[in-house]
């Protein structure tokens, strides 16, 4: 796996590894698993146009794209133009279960109940998250600020959560984070590896192409 594969992935899994701090505010952990293959869809889209010569906002115009069709794909099919392309009646949709996500977590007590608005809520966040630490990482090669938005999906789940096993989820999460530098600094020395190995090996190059001096 080359260096950009691996902080590609790297990205996608520290953003589930963070996220999984949510699991105790509802009772249901089956949005985990939904959440994790829309991000790998999402990093994949990613991946996909960094290899092509477009530019770095572009591509994460074009990740936002893919992922509000994914979310109209899982939330709003039934609304959706051709049961896949996002129309008006698909962000109504969006808005009506936003809302109803809105009234059940002000309603339940957690664990709560997994509710399509709390699952909306939940996977939607996630995904968030996931696009802001895929640009910030991989696509501006940055991981360190990537680690922001990793901390706010974790305080709002520690905000809100009411067990004893929070400190689980800080490691999960900081075990997450640590693999993302790590992916990128093994990244930065593949490059200058290949850099100081090109510049040594280039003055061996022009000796033996050189001309023998005349005498």
């Amino acid at each position: 796996m080359s260096g950009r594969a691996r902080l590609e992935w790297s990205a996608a899994l520290a953003t589930v590894m963070a996220a999984c701090a949510l699991l105790p505010l509802v009772g249901s952990s089956r949005w985990i698993w939904q959440a994790a293959l829309l991000v790998a869809v999402q990093s994949g889209v990613g991946a996909a146009m960094r290899r092509a010569p477009v530019p770095r906002p572009l591509t994460v115009l074009v990740q936002a794209l893919v992922t509000l069709v994914l979310l109209v794909l899982v939330f709003a099919r039934g609304q959706a133009l051709g049961g896949l392309l996002p129309g008006p009646d698909a962000f109504r949709q969006l808005i009506d279960l936003l809302q109803q996500g809105g009234d059940d977590v002000s309603r339940y007590a957690t664990p709560a109940p997994l509710t399509d608005g709390i699952r909306l809520m939940l996977v939607g966040g996630v995904l968030v998250i996931g696009l802001l630490v895929d640009a910030l990482a991989v696509t501006f090669r940055s991981a360190a600020p990537a680690g922001l938005p990793l901390l706010a999906l974790y305080s709002v789940a520690a905000g809100l959560a009411t067990g004893g096993w929070d400190w689980l989820w800080f490691l999960v999460a900081a075990a997450g984070y640590l693999m993302l530098l790590l992916a990128e600094g093994r990244d930065r020395l593949a490059q200058w590896g290949r850099v100081f190995s090109g510049a040594a090996t280039a003055p061996g190059r022009e000796a033996a192409g050189a001309p023998a001096p005349v005498r």
